[in-house]
């Protein structure tokens, strides 16, 4: 039986799509499409652009399967998705094969009466940013390392390497680039580079310069999928940190289809560490 979530970009708070108060059915939206541009010639039309084309993501959910008439659980749906605002939010689709994630913003929900059978039951419509993809949970650290006996992670871009210091190397597999999300954490001393290079010329393909290291107590994340840099010092406070970055290099790291070496100009003297995750994304 199919399964729908819905969470928050961090996780922190979620909402069952599955139950009795909120159960969604009939989707639409959930499988991939592609615009492809042509060139034309004298020996017919040749592909220049292939790019994704995702439909929205419809379903229908009914918020009366527990004898209530329903107002109250479609009203905690839409409380859920005002704290989601206008940001990207995850999307949670289970198909009793793979539990796979996708990017999407709320667009739309009708608001109606109850049928002449009694259900009480709405479309909503989301707007699907991304192709399906599974939510890494796990980390790697960029830092002094000593050999650990239970190497190999399973992380799903293969990580090689028994110990390292400041460097990995990583594969990607689908046709698409792989965002990396990067939290940074502890204290670093130099001005910080995460790069991405050729396994066999050494060729830097993308890199992030820093204007500053970092400090014990603040961390410095740079996720590419809200496009947000954002610095949260020892109490809490967040401020916006893209203006730490040198602005001839890149933003934020997509890392391309193929095999490639991932590292950090992090030192053994220093105490902090870079943590790398990937979007594994799945053309399911």
């Amino acid at each position: 039986m199919r399964k729908f979530y819905l969470h928050t970009a961090d996780k922190t708070s979620s909402f069952d799509l599955n139950a009795v108060t909120a159960f969604a059915a009939n989707p639409s939206g959930l499988g991939n499409a592609f615009d492809i541009s042509y060139k034309q010639s004298e020996k017919g039309n040749h592909p220049t652009n292939v790019k994704p084309s995702f439909e929205p993501i419809v379903l229908q959910i009914y918020f009366n399967g527990d004898g209530t008439v329903g107002y109250r659980n479609y009203k905690n749906l839409l409380q859920f998705l005002a704290t989601c605002g206008k940001s990207v939010f995850l999307f949670e689709y289970d198909d009793g094969v793979t539990d796979k994630y996708c990017d999407v913003i709320f667009k739309s929900a009708t608001k109606s009466e109850r049928t002449e059978e009694g259900a009480f039951c709405e479309t909503f419509t989301f707007e699907r940013q991304s192709y399906w993809y599974e939510q890494v949970e796990e980390s790697f650290d960029l830092k002094n390392s000593d050999p650990d006996p239970t190497f190999p992670l399973s992380f799903p871009f293969g990580f090689v390497g028994l110990s390292f210091i400041n460097e990995v190397r990583i594969k990607n597999s689908f046709f698409a680039d792989a965002p990396i999300h990067i939290k940074i954490s502890g204290y670093v001393e130099r001005d910080i580079n995460v790069y991405i290079k050729t396994v066999d010329t050494d060729e830097t393909v993308a890199e992030i310069q820093l204007s500053c290291g970092n400090i014990d107590g603040q961390t410095i994340t740079i996720n590419p999928s809200d496009k947000k840099i954002t610095v949260t010092d020892a109490h809490g406070n967040e401020t916006n940190g893209y203006g730490l970055t040198d602005k001839t290099k890149q933003s934020f790291l997509y890392l391309p289809q193929g095999v490639y070496n991932i590292g950090a100009n992090i030192a053994n003297t220093d105490s902090g560490k870079i943590e790398l995750s990937i979007k594994r994304y799945l053309l399911d």
